[in-house]
């Protein structure tokens, strides 16, 4: 019986602790250089705003071996500058090259996907994730295709 209620007390004393952490996280948390990044959420209209008309791009129909590219504009319709900080995608076939310099607000800019097809065969789809200080912070593109076979 002692040892039943030892278990139970230190289980409500764990669940415990994990919810006022778990309150906290949501409020802020650990950047990679140990500094606090506070939740944006708080204030969307103190941070850039990644926009971008078309989060989709279909090739149709590309030949085996072939490498296609495809520029997204986008726009920071945000008050403050816009800094891409990483972008990636599931597989090394799909590359994103995005501006290294932040994009003013209301200035338009072109993130360039580019597709490798060499191996692949079938229909695709590649997801492309994009973070940044944006409001929100992280912004999903994707792009599709037919792969056939070269003649």
């Amino acid at each position: 019986m002692i040892k039943t209620f030892s278990v139970l007390l230190a289980a409500g004393i764990l669940l415990s602790a994990c919810q006022q952490n778990s309150g906290a996280a949501a409020n802020h948390s650990e950047s990679s250089k140990g500094e606090p990044v506070y939740n944006r959420t708080k204030n969307p209209a103190a941070y850039p705003v990644f926009t971008v008309a078309d989060t989709a791009h279909d090739f149709g129909k590309i030949k085996e071996g072939d490498i296609v590219a495809y520029s997204f504009k986008f726009k920071n319709t945000g008050s403050k500058d816009l800094v891409i900080t990483y972008a990636s995608s599931t597989c090394g076939c799909t590359v994103a090259d995005y501006p290294k310099q932040p994009v003013k607000p209301g200035a338009e800019a072109y993130l360039k996907v580019v597709f490798n097809s060499a191996g692949k065969s079938g229909r695709i789809e590649k997801p492309v994730y994009l973070f940044a200080y944006t409001q929100p912070p992280q912004v999903d593109l994707k792009i599709t295709g037919d792969v056939v076979e070269s003649k």
